[in-house]
C-alpha cells in the first residue's frame, strides 16, 4: 500500500519537473530569438556602415582607374600620332625630291633638245656652206679649164691676143683663189684651214688649236657657247 501511495507523489514531481523544464526552455528560445534579431540588426548596420565607408573608396578608385586608362590611351593615341605625322613627313620629302628630280629631269631634256636642234641647225648650215664652197670651187676650176682650151686653139699671129686673154683669166683664177683661201684660212693663227663652227653666232673661222683657246668669235666678237669640228 505505502508503494502504490508513494507513487503518484514521484508522479506529480516528474510532471511539475517536465512542466518546468518545458516553461524554461519556452524561455530560453524566446532569449535566442531575441539574440537572433539583435545580431541581425547589428550585422545590417555594420554592413551599412561598410558601404558607406567603402562607397568614397570604390567611387576615388573607379575614378583613379578611369584616369589612368584615359591618360594611357591618350600616350598612346599622342605615340601613334606622332608616328602618323613622322611617316607623313617622310612621305612628303620623298614626293619632293621625286618633284626635284623630274624637274630636274625635265630640264635636262629640254636642254638636250636644245642641243639636238641646234646640232640639226648646225649640221644644214655645215651643208649649205660646203654646197657653197664646192659651187664656187666648181666655178673657179671650169674658168681655169675654159681660159686653157680657148688659149690653146688660138694661133700664133694670135699670141698676144691669147696672152692677154690667159693673163685675164688667170687673174680672175688667182683671185677666185686667193678668196677661197681667204675663207678657208683660220682668222686667229692666219696659218691653219678653219674647221670649227661656232655656236650660236655660226661662223665658221677659226682651226681646232685656236677654237680650244678663245672664247669669243674673231668676226664678231660674240661670246661662243660652243665649238664644233666640221668634216669636209
Amino acid at each position: 500500500m505505502e508503494l502504490w501511495q508513494q507513487q503518484p507523489v514521484c508522479l506529480n514531481r516528474l510532471g511539475t519537473l517536465l512542466d518546468n523544464t518545458r516553461m524554461a526552455s519556452t524561455g530560453d528560445s524566446a532569449l535566442l530569438s531575441l539574440i537572433g534579431e539583435d545580431v541581425d540588426l547589428e550585422m545590417q548596420r555594420q554592413d551599412a556602415e561598410i558601404d558607406r565607408f567603402l562607397k568614397p573608396k570604390s567611387e576615388r578608385l573607379r575614378q583613379n582607374i578611369l584616369d589612368k586608362v584615359q591618360a594611357t590611351q591618350l600616350q598612346t593615341l599622342s605615340v601613334v600620332e606622332e608616328k602618323v605625322l613622322q611617316k607623313l613627313r617622310e612621305k612628303e620629302a620623298e614626293v619632293e625630291s621625286i618633284n626635284k628630280k623630274n624637274m630636274e629631269l625635265e630640264e635636262r631634256m629640254d636642254q638636250l633638245s636644245l642641243e639636238a636642234r641646234i646640232w640639226q641647225h648646225q649640221a644644214r648650215n655645215n651643208e649649205n656652206m660646203i654646197t657653197a664652197l664646192k659651187v664656187n670651187l666648181d666655178q673657179v676650176i671650169a674658168q681655169s679649164r675654159d681660159s686653157k682650151e680657148g688659149c690653146g686653139d688660138s694661133e700664133i699671129d694670135d699670141t698676144a691676143s691669147c696672152s692677154n686673154g690667159r693673163s685675164i683669166n688667170f687673174n680672175m683664177f688667182g683671185k677666185e683663189s686667193n678668196d677661197v683661201k681667204e675663207v678657208m684660212t683660220c682668222k686667229a693663227c692666219r696659218v691653219n684651214e678653219v674647221c670649227m663652227l661656232l655656236l650660236p653666232c655660226k661662223h665658221l673661222c677659226l682651226c681646232k688649236d685656236c677654237e680650244s683657246k678663245l672664247s669669243v668669235c674673231p668676226l664678231c666678237q660674240s661670246s661662243k657657247f660652243i665649238g664644233m669640228e666640221v668634216y669636209y
